[in-house]
């Protein structure tokens, strides 16, 4: 939401004959009042915008950047630094009315005498806001002149009941809970959305951590499954890591369904592989065999290891040009 701002040009003062807050009458030219906005100059003194007149030593709520003439003549002035509740309430119609002082031409506090200056702008017509730490502007109004909107004389600017003080108070106040309110209920809502992501993430890390132990445990139940199938010699060493990969794969895999004994069975492709090897004939049989004992058979390798029958299978099938299962055979035999 935009903050609040006063609108640019607003009129204070015009030409002619007035009469100031205190009933002086004075006659203002097309030329003094062309003196005003030639002799106003911030960085010299700047005029603050007050609710009521300095006398009261009432904050500023903004200042006027600017002085300047419209279309129409009349002296017109722009703001800024203007405070938020302020601009919000002139905006709301709280102030109506507005009333410019001046420092006469010869007055002592004139920052450009021999001209009319603009000492501040006073809004009228409702309670200050009260917004604390404001700039106070302590001026004695002594020997200044002020005119206000509507009739002339003091009663133009009469003092607000207290009921009417009260209920302004009371109304600001309650914009401010509510604003505190709402502040506070925005950080709740932005810490337990804080939390809710931090939990999720911690969640999401753990799964992670989970599936990853999951998968290395199953890795490791297929590679001690190759390897029983290896000493059994229903699996050949150098089928075991082809044996670990295939399983690994179908691990991932829907479960197939077929028909067995006239009713449909479901089962995952990895099991039915393991059981299908499990279930399998030796290919070659390892061992050693005692002195006096029957003479082994072909396809055994009396006194060699995995590793020995291994590599001289593979020379042989490089030699021979034939399987490797024929190579194995062949070994054994040899061995025999």
């Amino acid at each position: 939401m935009a903050t609040a701002q006063l609108p640019p040009s607003i009129e204070i003062f015009r030409p002619g004959r007035h009469i100031d807050d205190a009933g002086a009458v004075h006659e203002f030219s097309d030329a003094d009042v062309a003196g005003m906005v030639e002799a106003y100059d911030p960085a010299v003194r700047e005029a603050p915008l007050t609710v009521g007149h300095p006398a009261h030593n009432l904050p500023a709520y903004g200042w006027v950047k600017r002085v300047a003439r419209n279309a129409a003549g009349r002296l017109v002035v722009d703001a800024h630094q203007v405070e938020p509740q302020f601009a919000e309430m002139v905006a709301a119609g709280r102030f109506k009315k507005r009333s410019a002082s001046f420092y006469p031409p010869q007055h002592p506090n004139n920052p450009k005498p021999g001209q009319w200056y603009l000492r501040h702008v006073a809004f009228l017509g409702a309670q200050p806001p009260a917004i604390a730490g404001l700039k106070d502007f302590a001026d004695d109004d002594a020997g200044t002149v002020s005119f206000s909107e509507g009739e002339p004389g003091p009663a133009a600017n009469p003092p607000h009941p207290p009921h009417q003080e009260q209920s302004m108070t009371q109304e600001i106040k309650d914009a401010q809970d509510r604003a505190a309110k709402a502040e506070a209920d925005a950080k709740a809502a932005l810490d337990a959305k804080t939390a809710a992501e931090a939990e999720a993430a911690a969640a999401k890390a753990q799964l992670a951590q989970f599936a990853e132990q999951a998968r290395r445990d199953r890795h490791a139940g297929f590679v001690s499954f190759a390897d029983d199938q290896v000493k059994a010699g229903r699996l050949l060493p150098k089928d075991k890591d082809a044996a670990v990969a295939v399983l690994e794969t179908l691990a991932d895999a829907q479960p197939v369904k077929f028909a067995e004994g006239g009713a449909t069975k479901e089962v995952p492709p990895a099991e039915w592989l393991k059981g299908l090897l499990a279930a399998a004939q030796p290919v070659v049989s390892f061992g050693e065999f005692a002195p006096g004992t029957a003479a082994p058979t072909a396809g055994s390798a009396q006194g060699l290891s995995d590793a020995e029958i291994d590599s001289r299978a593979r020379a042989y099938a490089a030699q021979h040009k034939v399987s490797y299962a024929e190579a194995v055979s062949a070994v054994a035999s040899f061995t025999a």
